[in-house]
């Protein structure tokens, strides 16, 4: 029985792709360094960003990221959106007494400005960000500590996400794992690594989820959008 849900943000519930290449610009503007393909760099969202840095400049990650975070702080808010069925997604899995949570690769005080921002921060039981743990996505930690501090097994939730390394870790963690094509990883991308079902919408993600709460689960992974 699923009794919560834990998002990822950019690309499932925010669309925060300007804010970060402008503030990723920025940082190489300042280091007098030059820009690395905006492409590349929408490629990149989802590793943590000094991960992110080190495919770009041989520059301390730690100095890059303190510069691209003063910068970020300035944009974040007005530049960054909640993606089409987010609000009413989020609406609705509270309604039906699940509880709430967030495991972004975003720092959490950032996460937790732009919900704010966005009117959506209070659906959040859980909020965490690459500072509350040791091992990043995909690793699996960050399911794993939502699931503790939601008070529910790996069992009991839906990872929900938009990227290889949600699945990665949802699978990791023995969680089910639903995805959504909004973000940064393609389709087939996504189903070649089998979660348990993939989406064009979050409005399509939620229906299913819901009506799939008391369902135990595919006794194996699950590729494509349900029939």
């Amino acid at each position: 029985m699923i009794k919560s849900v834990v998002f990822d943000l950019d690309g499932t519930l925010i669309d925060s792709t300007e804010a970060i290449v402008e503030s990723f610009m920025h940082t190489f503007d300042v280091l007098e360094q030059p820009r690395p393909p905006r492409d590349a760099v929408v490629k990149s969202i989802g590793f943590t960003l000094e991960q992110q840095f080190e495919k770009f400049t041989k520059t301390d990650p730690n100095e890059c990221a303190l510069i691209y975070r003063a910068y970020y702080d300035t944009v974040c808010r007005e530049k960054t959106f909640l993606l089409p069925g987010a609000e009413e997604s989020l609406r609705q899995f509270s309604e039906a007494g699940l509880t709430i949570g967030f495991a972004s690769s975003k720092q959490r005080r950032f996460c937790e400005v732009i919900l704010n921002h966005l009117g959506v921060l209070e659906y959040f039981t859980t909020r965490l960000g690459p500072d509350d743990i040791t091992h990043p996505k995909p690793h699996p930690e960050a399911v794993l500590r939502s699931a503790e501090m939601l008070g529910v097994t790996s069992r009991e939730l839906y990872f929900i996400g938009d990227t290889n390394f949600d699945v990665l870790a949802a699978r990791a963690a023995g969680t089910r794992c639903l995805c959504v094509t909004t973000g940064y990883n393609t389709r087939e991308e996504l189903v070649a690594l089998g979660p348990e079902a993939v989406f064009d919408s979050l409005n399509e993600l939620t229906q299913y989820a819901l009506a799939h709460l008391a369902s135990p689960g595919p006794a194996a992974a699950r590729c494509g959008s349900p029939e």
